[in-house]
Order: C-alpha cells, then sequence, then structure tokens
C-alpha cells in the first residue's frame, strides 16, 4: 500500500506547497496552487518552431522536450491544474543568456551538475545564483548560469504532463513533475499513464482521459489527491 501511496503522489505532483527555507513560496492555503506550475504568461515551444501560450494547450499538441540531451517533439497527454484567473506565487529565474521562466516552489527543474554533462534536478526554491539551466540556443541545447531571483504574484498558473516528461517553457528546460524528489522515479512511475494514453490514441481516442476545460485541478488527480491526504498525509510534503 505504501509503494502503491506513492506511486499516486509522484503522478500527481501534487502538494500543498508550504516553503520551509524562511525564503516566501507557493502556498496552497494562501494562493490555493495544488500543483507544482508553470505562470501563465509562459509559452511553449511546438515542434513546427512556433511558440504557444501555455493556457491554449491542448491534448496531442506536439511541443518540444529533451531525452538524454536530445531535444525531440514530445505530445502533450494531459493539463494537471488549470487555473485561468486565480494568483499563485512564483520563483522568476533570468539567465545571462536573457531566458526567464517562472515556477511554484517544489516545480523541479534541471541544471547543470558540476559542470558535466549530467542534468540534475532539483525545486525551484533551491536555484541559486550561477545554477546553470538548460536553455535553447539557435536550435540547440545549451547551458546559461542564473543571473537574477526574484518570487512575483501573477495570475494564472498550468502544469502541462508531456510523454518525456519534459518541456520547453519560453526556451527554458523544465520538468512537468513537483513535489518528488527524483524526477527519474516520477517520469517511470507514471509510465502506467503514458501506456493508456498511447492505446487511446492508437484507438483514435482524442481524449484519452476525457475533455476537460474548465479551471481547476483534474478530477483524476483531485481524487488522487484526496485519497493520499487521508492515507498518509505526511508524504504530501515531501522535499
Amino acid at each position: 500500500m505504501f509503494i502503491f501511496i506513492n506511486i499516486i503522489l509522484l503522478l500527481s505532483g501534487i502538494n500543498k506547497i508550504n516553503g520551509d527555507d524562511g525564503r516566501a513560496g507557493a502556498s496552497a492555503s494562501s494562493t490555493d496552487v495544488g500543483v507544482g506550475c508553470f505562470s501563465g504568461d509562459s509559452l511553449v515551444i511546438l515542434n513546427n518552431g512556433q511558440q504557444k501560450q501555455i493556457d491554449h494547450l491542448k491534448t496531442a499538441d506536439e511541443i518540444l522536450g529533451v531525452n538524454h540531451f536530445k531535444i525531440i517533439p514530445s505530445e502533450m497527454i494531459i493539463m494537471l491544474d488549470k487555473q485561468t484567473s486565480k494568483q499563485g506565487k512564483f520563483y522568476t529565474f533570468i539567465t545571462d543568456s536573457g531566458h526567464k521562466i517562472s515556477l511554484t516552489s517544489l516545480h523541479l527543474i534541471p541544471i547543470k551538475y558540476n559542470n558535466n554533462n549530467k542534468i540534475d534536478y532539483i525545486p525551484a526554491k533551491d536555484l541559486q545564483l550561477n545554477d546553470k539551466l538548460y536553455v535553447i540556443i539557435n536550435g540547440k541545447l545549451k547551458s546559461s548560469p542564473v543571473r537574477n531571483i526574484t518570487i512575483e504574484i501573477k495570475r494564472g498558473y498550468f502544469a502541462p504532463l508531456t510523454m518525456t516528461g519534459t518541456l520547453f517553457v519560453n526556451n527554458v528546460l523544465s520538468s512537468c513533475y513537483a513535489s518528488a524528489k527524483s524526477h527519474k522515479w516520477a517520469h517511470l512511475f507514471l509510465t502506467p499513464f503514458r501506456w493508456y494514453y498511447k492505446i487511446g490514441r492508437f484507438f483514435s481516442i482524442n481524449q484519452p482521459f476525457g475533455n476537460y476545460q474548465t479551471d481547476g485541478i483534474h478530477w483524476i488527480f483531485e481524487i488522487i489527491y484526496k485519497f493520499v491526504n487521508y492515507i498518509q498525509p505526511s508524504i504530501l510534503h515531501q522535499l
């Protein structure tokens, strides 16, 4: 049962976000952010090279992600959370290359590890100046150090989930997952969902997880959250 609960938690990325390091973080009690999210003003890169506002993403949209340092197309499976009008607290990072991204506190973001070709995923709240983010420059994956960090209140937040578990937001590489300690394990535990999506699409089902147009956490993950919160709420605060 414990393993099952952890799988559910990692699949959803749902948590009651509370900063514990003395810095302001996205708080579910104050901003109703339930899933690690991107700000509503974010742009996502499509496989055709065009950019699309994150709130306009639809199931099966082909957007760019990364697999083993290779930029590849990745379908958008589901929007875990969608809030067009609510506000949230975001950590906003600007790199030396001028790239900018805004994330809630426990959303995972990859950094270049020890100047080697290794990716280390850390929560946004733990990112520090001079940590190197992965960005797209002239169509290629490069790293660029963070030169500015601010905490902002923004309106609208969205949490798309892709087949690769990664996506580029404003040309900055990010994970789709939040709350989990390990991006790798979170993506592994999501394998059944990806299989289900692939099977549904194979049989020409346009919305394998249902047509979800209204604001809020997707009902599937809302049920998961309530279940986990009832059985073992302590694991909802993993860092």
